[in-house]
């Protein structure tokens, strides 16, 4: 259970975190709701599961919504792609009960993040992300 100084340090760190930051911090919570998602799976928590695995599709949507398909290219569109396979994969296990395409997914999030993560301290990267923002959308438990 969170306390209401967890969700301060929480918001804190979304308010005060760059692009870049935000994108991992949502990758990283994706990443953690999938494993969740597969974990409701085998212990036959359908409901929660459901429920998951929404929130896991919302911040998949966040992340295809803030791509910035004009200044970001091919590469825009080829994460466009990449978290529409996600959402496909999401939606087949919700459906389908199948663990494999969590593990698919979480698969593509996690090189993803790694990608982001490597290169998140550059200033020429940081520079060109500062006018693109991320909506409120609620990364919390």
């Amino acid at each position: 259970m969170e306390t209401s100084q967890t969700k301060s340090y929480k918001k804190l760190q979304v308010d005060t975190a760059t692009p870049i930051g935000l994108g991992i911090m949502l990758y990283d919570r994706a990443i953690v709701l999938l494993h969740k998602a597969k974990n409701e799976i085998s212990e036959k928590q359908y409901e929660a599961k459901g429920h998951t695995l929404d929130k896991a599709s919302d911040i998949i949507m966040e992340l295809i919504t803030t791509l910035d398909k004009d200044k970001g290219g091919e590469i825009a569109f080829s994460l466009a792609n990449l978290y529409n396979f996600v959402l496909r994969e999401i939606n087949d296990a919700n459906t389908k009960l199948n663990t494999k395409s969590l593990d698919s997914a979480i698969k593509i999030l996690s090189e993803l993040r790694e990608s982001w993560e490597s290169i998140k301290d550059s200033k020429e990267i940081d520079a060109m992300s500062q006018d693109h923002s991320i909506t409120q959308l609620d990364i919390s438990g």
